[in-house]
């Protein structure tokens, strides 16, 4: 009886204060469940997305969907909306999509994707050297037969292939300081980088290949720059993050961005305003002070990132929103356009208030009687 084989596992990251972090308090509030069953809810949710939402957009799948794959026992709708509003999941226009799905287990998926498509490359090398059909490389251990009418001896082709090489490495090492910088770098680069061949090079390195001062960008190392307390991004980067402080305030939480970097922050901001051309400072000041009061977007803007990718789409709905306010005041004949109305107060009878006692009464209709005897005399006067 043959062994049963067992499926490969996948593993995700877990964050080690998710059973702490205030977005998971607010997810029990939400839901009433326990700091350990919400914890094992997030979890289950991310397995699930890793085998049938592997690009974290989790559109295509309605509320029900999602509740049966945490088996949760509540309403669906209750679920979802405790994500949402936790963070956990983001809405779009287009939908929904797990947050920071990437770094949770997208570089999971993609680090298998990579790895497929070597096992790949590898049996296609091992079919090539079984047919015979290896390069002359491989067959003359590196060392290929001179061939006429090329400079030294060398063909050609072989000199682009070092060449290749040599590109190919460099972009490899450019790739690999920057997944460390960011602390993104897996164990299978380093050690496919440590297999690689190496090319020294003879020539001193220019100028532009050596590491650069801190807080500028050199064309390796790629460290992000460093910005003052008092310089206009970092200024940027902390007024947004007071504007999200007082937005949590006033939800009763305790802070909607507990990992704030600031320093990305600002980075963040100098290339919306140096990169993106959106030089109007004032006017990102006026998104900043509108975002954090719409009802749909004060959920889904938790970062300078995230204000930088969506500030077209932010800046056109800020300004709809106050063409349709200013439309509402002009119709209604009040407000800055219309007229102003005077206000009449209105009181309340009690049914006692300025009622006439009996003897003014009988005066007020004695004078009614005359009234009317004076109106009778004027018809005739004016008949003679």
């Amino acid at each position: 009886m043959s062994e049963s084989t067992e499926a490969p596992r996948l593993w995700i990251k877990s964050y080690q204060a998710t059973d702490r972090d205030p977005i998971t308090r607010r997810f029990c509030r939400s839901t009433g469940l326990s700091t350990p069953a919400a914890v094992g809810t997030l979890h289950m949710l991310w397995w699930w997305v890793l085998d049938w939402a592997q690009d974290g957009d989790i559109s295509k799948y309605q509320d029900i969907d999602i509740a049966d794959a945490v088996s949760f026992d509540g309403e669906p709708q209750v679920l979802m909306r405790a994500l949402v509003d936790a963070g956990y999941v983001i809405e779009t226009q287009a939908g929904r999509e797990i947050a920071n799905w990437f770094k949770i287990g997208g570089q999971i998926i993609e680090s298998k994707k990579q790895d497929a498509e070597r096992k790949r490359e590898a049996r296609e090398k091992k079919r090539l050297k079984k047919e015979g059909l290896s390069d002359v490389q491989e067959k003359s251990v590196g060392h290929p037969l001179d061939s006429p009418g090329t400079s030294e001896g060398v063909p050609t082709d072989v000199r682009s292939i070092d060449k290749d090489l040599d590109i190919d490495i460099d972009i490899d090492l450019e790739l690999n300081k920057d997944l460390k910088i960011y602390g993104d770098a897996d164990q299978n680069q380093e050690q496919n980088q440590k297999s690689r061949p190496t090319v020294e090079k003879s020539a001193a390195p220019d100028e532009s290949e050596k590491p650069g001062k801190p807080g500028k960008k050199g064309s390796k190392g790629r460290k992000k720059p460093e910005y003052a307390a008092d310089s206009l991004y970092f200024r940027m980067a902390t007024g947004f993050k007071e504007r999200l402080d007082k937005l949590a305030k006033s939800e009763g939480v305790e802070t909607l961005v507990p990992r704030a970097n600031l320093q990305s922050w600002a980075d963040d901001f100098r290339k919306l305003v140096e990169l993106d051309k959106q030089s109007d400072i004032q006017q990102i000041a006026d998104v900043m002070d509108w975002v954090v009061k719409d009802s749909f977007w004060k959920r889904n803007v938790l970062s300078g990132e995230t204000f930088r990718e969506k500030y077209p789409k932010l800046l056109l709905a800020m300004k709809e929103s106050k063409k349709t306010a200013t439309g509402n005041k002009g119709s209604g004949g009040g407000g800055r356009y219309g007229h102003q109305k005077e206000e009449i107060p209105i009181v309340q009878d009690d049914g006692k208030a300025g009622t006439p006692t009996t003897s003014e009464f009988d005066a007020m209709m004695q004078r009614a009687a005359e009234i009317k005897a004076e109106k009778i005399r004027a018809r005739e006067a004016a008949g003679r």
